[in-house]
Order: structure tokens, then sequence, then C-alpha cells
């Protein structure tokens, strides 16, 4: 026999769960009547940026979140693509009624207002995991127009920044074909006139929003100049202990930790070191001018240091990001949200000092969007190689991310069987360590042009 407390549990457990399925089938089974045409003005197609949050916040565990919404109306039946979703319903009296359908699976339903160029509206959306419904509200509007023309911009930094993120105001809002003349500080915060004017410790620039890019998408970002902007240079003057067994590094406890100073001959297209020792007064280095840093906002609400690396790009510390290069990076956040900086006149691979030759540098970029695309990390391409990234907590991890990264682009690009793949990255693949000093490890696998230009159509 039941106790009264337990019975009238028992029941509100029941009545809950029959209202919880109930509300789950009433998704599941929606139909919608197509009235009268109402709102026959009312054209809702075309191409819509939105984002749909739960009580004002980002919530990760919906299936819609910020992206690209398309959109097909015929008469009052509309339907609709956001990524993997497909949506369908009709204009009504009170705005358009839409279904969701995630793969076979009703994922939830929303009724949308349309003023000008702005949609909003509210709903209902089931989470992936664990499959609850969540009253939800939209926003959208529609893509920027635009330009006839690509723009060249001027941009002399005025802010900067330490940090990768999303909640940045944007510096400048770019068009894909647009153009950027601007210069970067050296990782210390200086400027090309030996001005201190940001904090130490990579100063971005940025971010910079470009229209158009939404998550799922490919930021195109190509170096068309990459040089430096001062004669002088600094660099640690002793091996990062990260690179270093323990019994080596105790015999360096007894020498004293500084920086070397650096002459940049630009017009020799050399570098070498000032106050050398009688070892290094022969000794000059080739300059290959690059950026340490160039990254996007990571996904979601996550804000890392200027330090970091990851699938975003960031501070990936490669010799191969210089002028020339091509950087292809995964779009996480509206706009994309660019940032670079980090300028090195030369480093070796690894940056075993945690630091190439630090300095300044002018910079010259234009950026470009796939859409509906994304690697989900970082592709470089050069005249000569197609580079993937890897970055992760340690060595390892990141050549794995490396070399998964690189098969999969294979894979897409030129459609090859994982036996294929086995055969050409088993001949041609070359690995540098890019970054071995800092918080995440980053390696890069690459594959020459010409060894893919053997394949077969």
């Amino acid at each position: 026999m039941l106790h009264r407390g337990e019975e009238q549990r028992r029941t509100e457990r029941g009545e809950f769960k029959g209202h919880y399925m109930k509300k789950l089938l009433g998704l599941c089974c929606l139909s919608f009547a197509f009235a009268s045409p109402v709102l026959a003005a009312a054209d809702f197609s075309g191409t819509w940026e939105v984002g749909v949050r739960e009580f004002g916040a980002t919530n990760y565990y919906l299936p819609v979140q910020d992206g690209r919404l398309q959109l097909e109306q015929q008469g009052n039946n509309v339907t609709g693509r956001f990524n993997e979703l497909t949506f369908a319903g009709s204009v009504e009296k009170d705005g358009l009624h839409l279904a969701c359908n995630d793969q076979g699976r009703a994922c939830g339903q929303m009724v949308l207002q349309l003023t000008g160029s702005q949609l909003s509206g509210k709903g209902e959306m089931i989470a992936r995991s664990p499959q609850i419904v969540i009253p939800v509200t939209l926003e959208g509007k529609r893509p920027a127009a635009r330009p006839p023309a690509p723009a060249a911009h001027d941009y002399d930094p005025q802010t900067f920044t330490n940090f990768y993120s999303p909640a940045l105001k944007p510096v400048l809002r770019l068009f894909p074909g647009d153009s950027v003349k601007t210069r970067t500080l050296d990782s210390r915060g200086h400027d090309r006139d030996g001005k201190v004017r940001a904090p130490r410790g990579n100063p971005l620039i940025g971010p910079f929003y470009v229209e158009g890019a939404m998550p799922g998408d490919t930021l195109v970002v190509h170096l068309t100049r990459v040089r430096t902007n001062r004669d002088t240079a600094y660099q640690s003057n002793l091996i990062s202990s990260n690179a270093l067994e323990a019994g080596y590094l105790r015999g360096l406890a007894k020498y004293e930790s500084g920086f070397t100073e650096w002459k940049i001959d630009a017009a020799a297209g050399i570098a070498t070191v000032i106050n050398p020792s009688d070892k290094l007064k022969p000794y000059s280095v080739k300059l290959d001018p690059m950026l340490g840093c160039v990254g996007v906002a990571p996904r979601g609400e996550e804000t890392l240091g200027s330090g970091h690396l990851g699938p975003f790009g960031g501070n990936m510390d490669s010799p191969e990001i210089r002028e020339g290069a091509t950087l292809y990076l995964p779009v996480f956040r509206p706009g994309a949200l660019l940032y670079m900086g980090d300028a090195h006149a030369q480093q070796g691979h690894g940056e075993l000092p945690g630091q190439g030759l630090e300095t300044s540098m002018d910079v010259q970029f234009t950026v470009d969007v796939i859409p509906n695309k994304s690697l989900g990390q970082t592709r470089v391409e050069n005249a000569d190689y197609v580079m993937v990234m890897g970055a992760a907590g340690d060595l390892d991890a990141a050549m794995k991310a490396a070399t998964t990264g690189l098969s999969r682009w294979l894979a897409d690009a030129y459609h090859l069987t994982p036996q294929d793949i086995a055969a050409v990255l088993g001949t041609a693949m070359e690995y540098q360590i890019a970054e071995v000093v800092d918080s995440e490890y980053g390696v890069v696998a690459k594959v020459s042009k010409n060894a893919l230009s053997r394949l077969g159509k």
C-alpha cells in the first residue's frame, strides 16, 4: 500500500511525463493548413543571417544557433534549410509558421514575422541531447548588400588586444574581395618607431568583421604583403624549458636569461646579432618575414589569450604564414572576427627560444568567404604546398590532428579513397614542427603541389 504522499508524487511524475510526451508528440506531428493569402505581400524567401537564443543566450545544445537560414517561398508555402536541417511551413495570419526537421526527426517549430529586412519570432526547439523542449527566440537580417567593386582599406590601428574573442567590437567591416593595408606591433607592444602602444604578450590588431561569413563557412585570407618596417628585432637568449630535458636545464641555471638584439638589413635581406660573441660575429640569417598570429574568434563564447593556438588558428608560429600564403580558417562566429599580429623577421621551426626575431611589420591582406564548407581547422596554401595545421596539448596529438586534417582535405578536394590517401601521403608527406614552447603544440602536415599534379582526373 502506498502512503498518500508517495501516491501524490507518483501521480505528479506521471502527469509531468504525460505532458512532456504530448509536447514532443505535438512537435513531431506538426501539420500546417495552407491559409488564405493574408500575408501575400510578405516575401520571406532568400538568405537570412539568424541567431536563435534561449532566454537571450546562445545554447549550443540547440540544433540552430548562429548561421545562415535559406528560405524559398511559393505562394504561401515556404521551405528552408539551415546547414543539414530542413524547414517547411506556410504563411498564416500571425506570420510564417515553420517546422524544423533534423534528418527525419522533428526538431521544433517557430512563428516568424517580417519587418523590412528584419526577421524575428519565437517558438520551441528540441535540444539534441538530452531531447527536451526549449523556448527560443529568433532574430535575423538580410546579408549586407555587397558593393559593386571591392574596397581597398588603409587601416592605421589605434587599439590592440591580447585576446581572440567574440565579444570585442570590430575595428573594420570588410566584404569578400576587400583588401586591407595595415601594420602590426612586436610581441612587447612596440610599433615601427619603437614606441610602446600596447601591453606585451602578442598584442593583436582586429577584429575584422567579414560580411557574409557565418558559422560553418571558411574564411580565406590572402597575405599579399608581409614586410619588416624597422631595422631592429629581439629574441630570448636561452632555449625554452619546454624543449629541453631536466638534466640539461639544471646546467643552464647559472646563465642569466635576457634578450639577443638583432640588426635587420632589409636591403641585403639578412639579420645579424648586435654586440655578438666571437662565435656569432660572422653569423647571419636570411630574412623570412612571417606572422606568428593569425586567427578568428574561437567556437562558442570562448575567449583565449593571444598566446593560444587551435582549430581557429591563433598563435601558430609557423614560418609558412608569410607573404604569398593563403590561409583557410574555419568560421565559428558571425563575421569570423579576424585577428593578426606577432610578426617575426625570421624564425626557426619550433620557435625554440619562445620567440622568433620579434619585430613590427607592414601587412597587406585580402579576404574571401567559402560558404557552407569548413575543414574545422586551419589549412594553408602557397605556390608549392598544401598544408594543414594541427594543434593540441601534446606533440603526438598535434601530429595526429594535422595528419587527419590533411587526409580529410584530400578526400574532399580530390575524392581520394583511404587507400589512395595512404599511397599519396605514404610517399609525399612532409612534417614541420611549428611550435613546441607555447601552451599548445603545433605541427604542419604538408604535401607538395607537384605530387598532387600527378594524380588522375
